[in-house]
């Protein structure tokens, strides 16, 4: 009688795994995978070359929740694409979860100043206040 209890709670259980995963997702790539993108295709279209992998890396310490890291990269992907705005956000981004508002005073004006049309988000909720108000049981989505 046990056994059946078991095999039906196994059964139920593969079920609801495999209904579960219906496929409508698209997958997902694990923390220190490398993106999986088309030949020729980069993470950011307007970033190229050390850049790029410099702010991939850095997307990968944030992550991971290697605030300094992630910062140490940002700042040095930044100063390899003077007019990108990718890494400025990271900056901001990292600004945010660490509370660091002179780092996020003195990059925000560098965003504008690359695009003026860059709405100012943090005005509305802030990253840290958006993550704490995420209902649980439902996965953070990953990018």
């Amino acid at each position: 009688m046990k056994c059946s209890y078991v095999s039906k709670a196994g059964f139920l259980a593969a079920v609801a795994v495999i209904c579960g995963c219906s496929g409508s997702e698209a997958p997902k790539t694990p923390l220190g995978a490398a993106p999986n993108l088309a030949a020729g295709e980069s993470s950011s279209p307007g970033l190229t070359g050390q850049a790029r992998i410099v702010l991939d890396s850095a997307n990968v310490s944030f992550r991971a929740k290697a605030y300094g890291v992630a910062l140490a990269q940002y700042r040095r992907s930044a100063d390899l694409a003077p007019t990108e705005v990718a890494p400025l956000l990271g900056i901001l981004m990292v600004a945010d979860v660490t509370k660091n508002t002179a780092l996020a005073n003195e990059t925000l004006p560098r965003v504008r100043k690359l695009d003026p049309t860059m709405g100012d988000s943090a005005a509305i909720s802030s990253h840290s206040k958006a993550v704490k108000a995420h209902p649980k049981g439902v996965p953070t989505p990953s990018t």
